[in-house]
């Protein structure tokens, strides 16, 4: 893989990626997941300029709200992932998408996991969408945790020159992903995967095998963000530029440091595997303290009439994150005991 490592500052002097005219190049910009009440779009002209001339931008949507879907059709996302919604909507049109193609939920599994395959300037490109489900029946959306998920990347894999997969898991106030989800993630990079893209909270990437893992893109229509600005070529071949982008009621280039400082922190992190699992055990400690009284109450709740507590122990149970970060809170717990 032809890759090139940027850092996330945005100099307004340089542009986010060249434009290039070449005929074998497909020019492609991710963004993350919105919620409900976007807002209005507007972007700086620096930015403007960058986002009109991608061949094609994604983004997603996190909730089924009209204003975050014109938001996106505003930016021109022509391709959004709706396997994170956690409402009912199924359909694009129902939230008034017009003119986009949505991909992750449907009213049948294969609808749901069915992927989106075009050719942009001659090279084939297959994007696919996953989310963390509340476990239990098939409810709509594209499961994550499925058996079949990273076989569909390798069957992509026979028909494309580039297959990307959109995701979204983890607990939403977790600075870090989870080690199983990093591993995840890291599985769909090892069945062929150019670009792995969580469009949940803003976190920081990697590059693994023959591919990157981002581990979390942040809204765009929120304070700050990461926008990765993808271009692709035959054979798996491809560059790349992260940037950080900031929305005050205008998305622009992103000037604040903090922010870029801790993109630049995390992503040191995944350089360091010992550091990195020292700061993932930190997180999940200091998360269980935060929710253990209230796992507590759900647990008394199996021997009490109170239906409340029941909810909480269930909703432990359900959420695949909740219950491996509180797992490897209790190992860490019983391990600092006996030493």
């Amino acid at each position: 893989m032809a890759k090139e490592l940027t850092k996330t500052e945005a100099e307004k002097s340089q542009p986010a990626v060249s434009i290039e005219q070449a005929e074998d190049a497909a020019r492609v910009l991710i963004l993350g997941g919105l919620e409900a009440g976007a807002g209005v779009f507007a972007a700086s002209e620096a930015l403007g300029e960058q986002m009109q001339a991608q061949d094609l931008r994604i983004g997603a949507l996190h909730q089924s709200d009209a204003s975050a879907a014109v938001w996106l059709m505003e930016a021109g996302v022509t391709l959004v992932s709706m396997a994170s919604m956690r409402n009912e909507s199924k359909d694009a049109s129902a939230i008034g998408f017009i003119g986009a193609t949505a991909i992750g939920a449907g009213d049948t599994e294969a609808m749901a996991n069915r992927p989106d395959i075009r050719s942009i300037n001659g090279i084939r490109i297959g994007v696919v969408s996953f989310a963390e489900q509340t476990a239990g029946a098939f409810s709509g959306r594209a499961d994550l945790l499925s058996l079949h998920a990273i076989d569909r990347v390798r069957m992509l894999l026979c028909e494309c020159d580039h297959v990307i997969v959109l995701v979204n898991s983890g607990l939403p106030n977790a600075e870090l992903p989870l080690p199983e989800w990093r591993a995840l993630y890291r599985r769909f990079l090892d069945a062929g995967a150019s670009v792995v893209a969580d469009t949940g909270a803003a976190k920081g990437w990697e590059a693994h095998k023959n591919g990157l893992a981002f581990y979390g893109l942040g809204s765009p229509a929120e304070a700050d963000s990461l926008g990765v600005f993808l271009t692709l070529r035959r054979n798996g071949k491809f560059t790349y530029e992260a940037r950080a982008l900031q929305n005050a009621g205008v998305l622009d280039f992103s000037k604040n440091d903090a922010f870029r400082a801790k993109i630049d922190a995390q992503n040191k992190l995944f350089w360091n595997e010992k550091a990195y699992l020292a700061a993932a055990n930190d997180m999940c400690t200091r998360l269980y303290a935060q929710c253990e009284p209230t796992l507590k109450r759900g647990v008394r709740g199996l021997f009490s009439p109170q239906a409340e507590e029941e909810m909480r122990l269930l909703a432990l149970l359900e959420n695949e994150s909740l219950r491996l970060m509180s797992a490897r809170a209790l190992r860490l717990k019983r391990e600092a005991e006996r030493a």
